[in-house]
């Protein structure tokens, strides 16, 4: 049992770290446009930069992970991610913000698989699904350190001093990662006794489960670029007001994943999943069928919670598929998950370009088909479909 409490403060720290990173630097997008003067398609392309280090790193963490261990990983990735998040703040020209922008997206990527591999690997310890509130870490670490950015820059505080203050917050924790095996490397032996790293991973499995997350992200990214802009165009509210979708979304996003393990062990995996489907399903109608703001923001609520545990579920199951290369099987449905993310806004827009709107976002009504349908395969005692 201590072991077990060891592991999860020792990985909800890397969750939290790595969100408040990720949420303090997102908070400050508008500052970096307003000091390097970047139109809409300029930022777009520095911030399809950072997204292409995380891709980029997936692989290369997910192999890495499975040879030295996800403890070693995590500490090597735990000191080196404040390099490029400072790196940012110093950047005094655009070449010099697009290398940090490209390395920080690099370490973000490569935390997330390692952080990933270690907390399934906590759920080994226990019978518990642990996973969704990890993740719900990661989202209080975004809100903290998104907050953080509003009230230094209230306060005058610079852009420099902030990060540091940030990053030295977090220093002394680093002890956490430094109990000796939390959690060991893996082997996988053969009938003669000797250790095989020739394992297979059954891809078609993977891409199978990919497609549930990678269709879930889509929706998350959507609601995340579209949701004030569909406040505004479609309901006729203020700006105040309009705000006030993602981040009911995003709460609500959050609790589910901080009482999801509960929910999961009275009810199962495959029948929450399904549910979660629904819930997205029905949240994305009343969107689009309705006329009163109220109503939509209910519906984005429900959006929150139906797109809050499945990714989460999916990196679980990916990792369970192959112990000794959790890494690589995280990082590849991973790879799924980012693609849905940064795809979800620009098909939203394409479709809202030559229709509208509303009629766009059908499209969220159809995903969650896809996932009522395999929700089976992140079923516990789902056996690989290629085995």
């Amino acid at each position: 049992m201590h072991s077990l409490k060891n592991n999860i403060y020792a990985v909800s720290l890397l969750f939290i770290f790595n969100g408040c990173l990720f949420g303090s630097w997102a908070a400050k997008v508008p500052f970096f446009k307003q000091k390097f003067a970047l139109d809409e398609q300029t930022l777009s392309l520095f911030l399809l930069l950072l997204a292409f280090g995380a891709v980029v790193s997936f692989p290369l963490a997910g192999r890495l992970s499975d040879k030295l261990g996800v403890q070693v990983m995590s500490k090597l990735a735990y000191v080196l991610y404040p390099i490029p998040f400072i790196g940012l703040a110093l950047s005094n020209n655009t070449i010099f913000l697009a290398v940090a922008l490209f390395c920080f997206g690099f370490l973000h990527g490569g935390m997330d698989v390692v952080m990933n591999s270690w907390a399934a690997k906590t759920e080994g310890l226990t019978n518990k699904k642990l996973m969704p509130f990890f993740h719900a870490m990661f989202s209080l670490g975004a809100g903290v350190g998104a907050a953080s950015s509003v009230l230094l820059m209230w306060a005058d505080i610079g852009t420099l001093v902030h990060f540091i203050i940030i990053c030295g917050f977090f220093a002394p924790f680093y002890m956490l990662l430094r109990q000796p095996k939390l959690i060991t490397a893996t082997t996988v032996q053969s009938a003669t006794g000797v250790v095989d790293d020739n394992t297979k991973l059954p891809k078609l499995f993977l891409v199978s489960i990919g497609l549930i997350a990678m269709f879930c992200a889509l929706g998350e990214g959507a609601v995340a670029d579209w949701s004030a802009v569909i406040m505004r165009q479609e309901f006729a509210t203020d700006m105040s007001f309009a705000g006030w979708a993602y981040a009911i979304f995003s709460i609500f996003m959050v609790l589910a994943r901080l009482f999801g393990h509960t929910v999961i062990d009275k009810y199962g995996v495959t029948l929450v999943v399904r549910g979660c489907a629904l819930f997205s399903l029905l949240g994305v109608m009343m969107i689009i069928l309705v006329q009163s703001p109220y109503i939509a923001l209910l519906g984005f609520a429900f959006m929150g919670v139906g797109y809050s545990i499945i990714v989460p579920l999916v990196f679980s199951k990916a990792a369970s598929v192959n112990e000794h290369k959790s890494g690589v099987a995280i990082a590849f449905v991973a790879t799924f998950t980012y693609g849905g993310l940064l795809c979800g806004p620009v098909i939203i827009g394409v479709l809202a370009h030559h229709t509208s709107l509303k009629e766009a976002l059908y499209l969220l009504a159809v995903l969650p088909g896809y996932t009522l349908m395999r929700a089976f395969l992140l079923a516990p005692n789902y056996q690989k479909i290629n085995q």
